[in-house]
This record gives structure tokens, C-alpha cells and sequence, in this order.
């Protein structure tokens, strides 16, 4: 596939930011009109800690998609979270509404919700499934992989960091989230709760993707993964939701295995 890397300028979020691109390119078929057929789109988002290259980087996502004509945009999100946080940038409107239009002015995205999917890891997880209940006219399907489901609450408990969840201690970074989220008491009663977006979600008409959550069996973040799906099961009838356990930690090693589920599930590979 061909590689793009942008560095723009976003005005939601009142600075140069970057985004990294795999384009459709088959080796060794040449290269031939679509006659005006646009590209189904995946965004592809990075957990806390890490950028736009990590997925390029550190998994086997292009050899994966070689043979497909989807388009993966993955974008810097910084530690932003992917919400317009209460007192830091605007990464949540960046996201849904102003990347994917400064995009489609320059390639050949489809605009539409049934070619649109969003997914990502960790922090990437959880920006995933709120974009998608929060923005349902946007994506047609979402899947958060190791989701961090509260980010202003990530138990790192004893043996944590060897199970691949290893936040610095520091306050700063403490500090951030509380800059993102706001008070942690109001949280659940905040558009940042992926319980009260799904749950509106789930009572309201109109569009809903379907969600797929993924998660290790040695992840540290496997509890709150189950606790969020029994939630979906339980509050969310609305809601077509799936939940899959598999071997793995907080790491790579299980984000490249599973990421080749998420794209079945999306309907971008065989």
C-alpha cells in the first residue's frame, strides 16, 4: 500500500497536528481508473502514550490490507483522549467532523456511513466506541481493542506494567486527565461516559453501528472490559454488540493478532 504522512493544520485543535495514510495500492496490477467509485474509510486510532505511526509501526497492518481497497487514516491524538476535553483541545470534533472533511476535500474517501468504520487500542479503544455512539450517523461499525473504558480511573495495580499497561507515575499525567474529564465524580453524568452514550444510544431511533469489543485474557484492563459488556448486554438492548476474550496481553503482540478481527468484522477482509 502507499504510505502518507500529513502534518496540518487544524483549527479545532489551534495548532499543526499529524495523520498518517495507507492509500489502496496492489502490487503488481497497474493502476486503473474506479470510475468514480470512492474508497471505504477506517480510522484507526493509537492508545495513550503512543502516535499516529504505531499501528504502521508495530503491527503487520499493511501487509493485511494489500489486497483491499480500503482507506486507514490515523491520526495524532496526542493524550487527548479523542473528546473535547473539559479544560484541553478539541480532539473529539477534530476527529468526527474536522479531519474526515479536510480528508474528503483531498482524497477520494466515501462519504458514506455504510463504508466508514473507526477502531482503535487502549485509549484508541475507548475514542473508537464513543465516536461511534456519540457520532452514529458517521460509522456504520466500531471496535475497541484492550479498551481503557475510564481513562481517568486505570487501575495499575501490582503487575500491571508486566501484563503490558504501563502508564509513567507521574502527576502530570494524573493532571491531564483531570484537564480532559473534568471532576471524577460528574464523569458518568458527562457525554465523556460510554455508559450514557450507549445507553441513549441504544433508546433512541435512527442509526446504530454495531460495536465489537475485544480484549486479552491477561490484559489489566480485562474486568473492566467485562463490566462494560455485561453492561451493553444488560442496559443496551438496542445496541448490536460483541464481546470476544482471547489470549493475549495489554501489547502488540495481541493488537496485530486481533486487529485481523476487528477488519472481519468490518467487513474489510475475507
Amino acid at each position: 500500500m502507499a504510505v502518507c504522512n500529513l502534518d496540518l493544520y487544524s483549527y479545532e485543535l489551534a495548532m499543526n497536528t499529524q495523520v498518517t495514510l495507507l492509500l489502496p495500492e496492489r502490487r503488481g496490477v497497474p493502476h486503473r481508473s474506479r470510475e468514480g467509485a470512492p474508497y471505504p474509510v477506517l480510522y484507526l486510532l493509537h492508545g495513550h502514550g503512543q502516535d499516529h505511526t504505531s499501528w504502521l509501526r508495530l503491527t503487520r497492518l499493511e501487509s493485511y490490507l494489500q489486497n483491499t481497497d480500503v482507506i486507514v487514516v490515523m491520526p495524532n491524538g496526542s493524550r487527548g483522549c479523542y473528546v473535547d476535553g473539559a479544560a484541553t483541545h478539541r480532539y473529539g470534533t477534530y476527529l468526527t467532523e474536522e479531519l474526515p472533511r479536510a480528508l474528503g476535500n483531498w482524497f477520494h474517501f466515501s462519504p458514506r456511513r455504510e463504508e466508514t468504520f473507526i477502531a482503535g487500542m487502549s485509549m484508541g479503544g475507548y475514542g473508537a466506541l464513543r465516536a461511534a455512539l456519540a457520532c452514529p450517523e458517521r460509522y456504520a461499525a466500531a471496535a475497541g481493542l484492550s479498551t481503557a473504558v475510564r481513562l481517568d480511573r486505570v487501575d495499575l495495580g501490582p503487575g500491571s506494567a508486566e501484563r503490558g499497561l504501563a502508564i509513567p507515575e507521574l502527576s502530570e499525567v494524573g493532571r491531564n486527565f483531570r484537564q480532559v474529564f473534568g471532576p471524577e465524580e460528574d464523569y458518568e453524568s458527562t457525554p465523556f461516559s460510554l455508559k450514557r452514550l450507549a445507553r441513549e444510544r441504544s433508546r433512541a431511533d435512527g442509526p446504530k453501528p454495531r460495536l465489537l469489543q475485544l480484549c486479552g485474557d491477561d490484559d489489566p484492563l480485562l474486568p473492566v472490559n467485562r463490566e462494560l459488556a455485561d453492561f451493553f448486554r444488560t442496559e443496551c438492548p438496542g445496541l448490536d454488540h460483541t464481546f470476544q476474550v482471547s489470549p493475549g496481553m495489554h501489547n502488540f503482540d495481541y493488537w496485530d493478532r486481533e486487529i485481523g478481527t476487528a477488519l472481519r468484522f468490518f467487513g474489510l477482509l475475507d
